[in-house]
């Protein structure tokens, strides 16, 4: 009886053993297949996710690109100034008397500008003249006295020196009776007045600063690395701060053949139209030296192209999907870009919206179809690249 009973606590005991296994294998499995159950459902809504993104496009702007002239040049600033300009000096001294211009009045060249009080200067001429006819009648009786050989030769020649220092010093007085009205030594605008009536000036007084307009002048100084691209006659753009963006067209008339160790630059002069004389000497601006032009280029918008390790490319829009296209660039100047390679004049370039773009995504076009850049900003003017 005692071994029965053994036998059945050991059935006992391998019956539960087994109960357990199989509950706890039952329990893996069921996990098991939750978890699979769990990990396709969000495999099924990553995908579904991905899909609907996929499906939706992006809004993009377009443009097209247009024909113009673009050219190269070089920026720098520029001083205006004037090539001919002088300073009215006094040759007389005396009172002011009279002023008649005033500083912005336009002056030929001989113009008188201001008179001196003569009054002196004409006591001291009637004075010399009166010497003068008394050595005259002198001399011409020595001459009578020498040909008929009743005077010696050396009577004679004493008369005629004196004569002729008197002479001389009538013709200084008469010269400085001239200079007692001042006049203009060139044509131009009066800048500056430092005189007033009453005053008393004497030689070599600063009395007036005349600028000629039409000469004006804009000297630039450029890097030695751009000595053989300049050249005599090329344009120059001004863009005057005092002129509200308008260009000023000039040319280059000299340029200095040596450069300045100090500053490694050269001296370019360039002379500037200025017929209705609005530009004024000391105007500053900045400045283009035109080195060359590319005739009914392509162009297009800088912001439009993407530029990676010194690649560029577009995006373009085809079958409604963004096209990544590689493309090779010329000039650029004031938002403008040439494209010399990669593109057609009837491309779709996105405008809005490119930066976050990928090759083939899928976009719409909002907007205008192709809206056309605007013919105002053409042609346009390509910095020279560094």
């Amino acid at each position: 009886m005692k071994t029965n009973l053994c036998m059945f606590l050991s059935q006992t005991h391998n019956l539960s053993k087994t109960v357990f296994l199989s509950l706890l294998l039952a329990i893996t499995l069921a996990s098991a297949g939750c978890s699979d159950k769990s990990g396709n459902d969000k495999a099924k809504l990553a995908k579904n996710a991905d899909d609907k993104d996929q499906k939706a496009p992006i809004p993009v702007e377009v443009i097209v690109p247009i024909r113009g002239d673009i050219q190269q040049t070089y920026r720098t600033i520029t001083t205006l100034e004037a090539e001919n300009d002088a300073q009215v000096i006094a040759r007389s001294t005396g009172l002011v008397q009279q002023i008649l211009v005033e500083e912005g009045d336009v002056v030929t060249k001989g113009q008188k500008l201001a008179q001196l009080d003569v009054e002196q200067l004409l006591l001291e001429l009637a004075q010399i003249e009166a010497t003068l006819n008394k050595l005259k009648n002198e001399m011409d009786r020595q001459q009578k006295l020498f040909t008929r050989k009743l005077g010696s030769s050396d009577a004679l020649e004493k008369a005629q020196f004196e004569y002729q220092s008197q002479k001389a010093q009538h013709q200084l007085s008469q010269l400085k009776l001239n200079y007692a009205s001042i006049k203009a030594p060139i044509g131009g605008i009066i800048t500056e007045r430092s005189i007033k009536q009453g005053n008393l000036i004497r030689d070599n007084d600063v009395l007036f600063k005349i600028v000629d307009l039409d000469s004006l002048i804009a000297v630039l100084y450029l890097p030695e690395k751009e000595l053989s691209n300049v050249k005599k006659a090329q344009k120059v753009l001004l863009d005057i701060d005092a002129m509200n963006g308008k260009l000023i067209v000039g040319e280059i008339d000299r340029i200095r053949p040596s450069v300045d160790t100090n500053t490694g630059t050269f001296r370019v002069v360039a002379k500037v139209g200025n017929s209705d004389h609005f530009l004024k000497s000391g105007m500053f601006g900045k400045v283009e030296v035109v080195f060359d032009t590319h005739l009914n280029s392509l162009l297009l918008p800088q912001e439009t192209v993407i530029t990676q390790d010194n690649r560029s490319h577009v995006f373009v829009v085809e079958d409604g999907k963004a096209l990544q296209k590689p493309i090779e660039l010329g000039f650029r100047h004031h938002g403008r870009v040439e494209v010399l390679k990669g593109l057609d004049d009837l491309a779709k370039v996105i405008s809005t919206g490119q930066q976050i773009l990928k090759h083939q995504t899928k976009v719409e076009i909002v907007g205008n179809d192709a809206t056309s850049i605007s013919p105002a900003v053409a042609p346009a003017v390509a910095k020279k690249n560094d």
